[in-house]
């Protein structure tokens, strides 16, 4: 891929990214995934506990009916009614077993047996209906499927309309994953034992109070004689399901509560980093699009290289020809990073841009300070003004900056001299004093270079020293003047891999001949 290309692709990324990012509905329909991606697992979990429960229950059934039907073969088969009554007796042991019954192969009882305090409480609660009266219907048939066809009776249950949300959304889950599972054996032995909880009242609504086990009573050739039923109420479980429901709504609602007021809080700092980001793109543009480019000077060439930070650091820069063939710079630094530092820059700009021609650069900086000082975005702020004279010839000011720099053609730097502080001028709003300096372009090729940096911030990667050896290693090669600027600025920000936190500036200028 061509690097321009490369470039449009990541911009229209960017534009991308940043319009789904300010989105109302966008930010509302991820909101959605995120809240039902949280209530399908929550509720997952509970409805595989509430599964746990009910299936500790039907295996509970399934045992028993297993047990007991091998064991009531013989007294099925001889109609003994005691030991029929001797085998049930000890199943109601368990508080959940509240009925046993025993037919033979007609469908006839040969035994049943009810606990007796259910018994009571089953009639009082029915209008004074008998258990066994209430459930015979469904008793019967079932009873009598197991004796002529248990496969259909198994496939019977399964479809059966009675069930709850949670077995439709377990049986959906089962036919689901019966889709990636072997098939059945096309001849299927039949059921020996089946768990029934697809059970209804007197208005055919769903029961849930009550389940019961079935199997099949034979003889050792396999020859059906009778059936055994064991019931099984369900208080104790529904009392426990309800306790995992509750619980699963709880955590169901805390995770959606949490997930919404993470949103909505990141969602109103994504907006206001965005708002940020805007704003310091509009001021960058604002800084590039006042930027001028350098004129053409008659003492020599100019090159100027410029690398803005994302945070934008604020610096500001002016270079202006004058009537007489020299040029001017204007460098400032304003203290502190973001907007409004670039805007505290750029009127201290249009200010300067407003003196017009002034010789003396101490009276020039010192109005340019009081009508700079005035403004409620004023700052302190570090100062370089340099006239190049047509001759070659350079006299400026600095403040907090470093001096320039002059290479000779040896490539041995030295930094100009600095003359003594200007008292005329008031430095509340510079970092350091004003000082003059005077140097010449036949003396070498002038350098000012700044990294946004305070002079002893500890995160420098690429100093003064080093920018200044590089116009150096430039000049040797026979590099001009801008492309000793754009080396410059482009060696600082690979050092800093494109982190910087503060702008750079390189400034060359070589005389002629």
């Amino acid at each position: 891929m061509k690097r321009g290309t490369f470039s449009r692709w990541n911009l229209l990324l960017e534009r991308v990214s940043e319009r789904l990012g300010k989105s109302s509905r966008v930010f509302l329909i991820g909101l959605f995934v995120a809240c039902g991606i949280e209530v399908a697992v929550d509720w997952n979990s509970t409805l595989y506990e509430v599964n746990v429960l009910r299936g500790s229950l039907e295996q509970k059934g399934e045992d028993y009916v297993d047990i007991v039907r091998r064991a009531a073969q013989p007294a099925v088969e001889a109609y003994d009614w005691d030991a029929l009554d001797e085998l049930s007796r000890g199943l109601f042991d368990d508080e959940d077993v509240v009925y046993v019954r025993f037919s033979d192969a007609n469908g006839n009882t040969l035994h049943d047996r009810l606990r007796g305090n259910f018994a009571t409480t089953f009639a009082d609660k029915h209008g004074g209906t008998e258990f066994r009266d209430y459930y015979r219907h469904q008793m019967e048939r079932d009873a009598g499927g197991m004796m002529t066809d248990p496969l259909k009776l198994r496939s019977r249950i399964a479809q059966s309309r009675h069930r709850d949300l949670i077995q439709s959304f377990t049986d959906a889950e089962n036919r689901l994953f019966a889709r990636f599972s072997p098939p059945p054996p096309a001849h299927e032995a039949p059921p020996q034992v089946l768990y029934q909880d697809r059970l209804y009242d007197d208005a055919r609504q769903l029961d849930r109070s009550l389940s019961y086990a079935l199997g099949v009573i034979a003889t050792e050739r396999g020859d059906a004689t009778g059936v055994a039923l064991i019931a099984l109420r369900h208080d104790r479980m529904n009392r426990a399901v309800v306790g995992k429901l509750v619980k699963g709504l709880g955590i169901t609602l805390f995770f959606i509560a949490l997930i919404l007021v993470q949103n909505m809080l990141s969602r109103r700092a994504k907006l206001r980093l965005m708002d940020l980001e805007a704003a310091l793109s509009a001021a960058r543009k604002a800084i590039r699009a006042s930027a001028p480019e350098p004129p053409a000077y008659e003492g020599g060439e100019l090159g100027l290289g410029f690398a803005q930070a994302d945070r934008l650091g604020g610096t500001v820069y002016d270079l202006s020809a004058r009537g007489d063939g020299s040029v001017e710079l204007l460098l400032a630094v304003p203290e502190g990073t973001g907007v409004d530092a670039a805007f505290a820059s750029i009127l201290l700009r249009d200010l300067y841009r407003r003196q017009g021609r002034v010789d003396d650069l101490g009276a020039r900086v010192a109005a340019l300070l009081e009508d700079y000082a005035s403004s409620p975005l004023a700052r302190n702020v570090e100062l370089l003004i340099a006239q190049l004279g047509r001759d070659g010839t350079v006299r400026g000011v600095v403040a907090g900056l470093r001096a320039p720099a002059l290479v000779d053609a040896a490539g041995v730097a030295r930094a100009v001299e600095l003359g003594e502080v200007l008292r005329q001028v008031d430095v509340r709003r510079l970092t350091a004093p004003l000082r003059p300096f005077e140097c010449s372009l036949r003396d070498g090729t002038l350098v000012v270079f700044d990294d946004g940096m305070p002079e002893g911030a500890a995160e420098r990667r690429f100093g003064w020293d080093a920018a200044v050896g590089r116009v150096a290693v430039m000049l040797r090669k026979g590099g001009d003047a801008q492309g000793a600027a754009d080396a410059v600025v482009g060696e600082a920000v690979r050092r800093y891999r494109r982190r910087q936190t503060d702008d750079f500036f390189a400034f060359v200028v070589r005389g002629r001949g």
